[in-house]
């Protein structure tokens, strides 16, 4: 399985291939186990915008389009450093009891609830109740 953090774009880079970023998506698809309307929804862009991005083959798009998906591909990459791969879709898809009852995948709109889903996956990782 090829890292997910690789199929992000170099620094300076101002546009990605259509294909790569099909083949990010399906990865991140793949990887969390999740249907292309949740991953939208996790970061709080259009179903509509997703799905053509999916299934788009010629041409390229701005990096910026795609920032988003880079913060599931960050999680996707801490939580296997932690758990198995089927514990990461596990663990992404359950509600949990520090995130109100919500999975650690539809908490992912902005940076800082990154950063929250982050700090308890280290709790994790460290010992500590999460």
């Amino acid at each position: 399985m090829i890292k997910l953090m690789q199929a992000l774009p170099a620094e300076g880079q101002n546009k990605l291939s259509a294909k790569d970023v099909k083949a990010f998506i399906h990865e991140l698809i793949k990887a969390t186990g999740v249907p292309e309307r949740i991953l939208a929804q996790s970061v709080a862009m259009a179903e509509s915008q997703l799905s053509r991005m999916a299934s788009k083959k010629t041409g390229s798009l701005r990096v910026q389009t795609i920032h988003p998906l880079r913060r599931i591909a960050i999680l996707v990459e801490e939580a296997r450093k932690v758990l198995t791969i089927n514990g990461v879709k596990r663990w992404i898809n359950t509600p949990n009891p520090y995130l109100n009852d919500v999975p650690p995948i539809l908490c992912l709109r902005s940076d800082k609830e990154l950063e929250k889903v982050l700090s308890i996956l280290a709790s994790i990782r460290y010992g500590f109740p999460a």
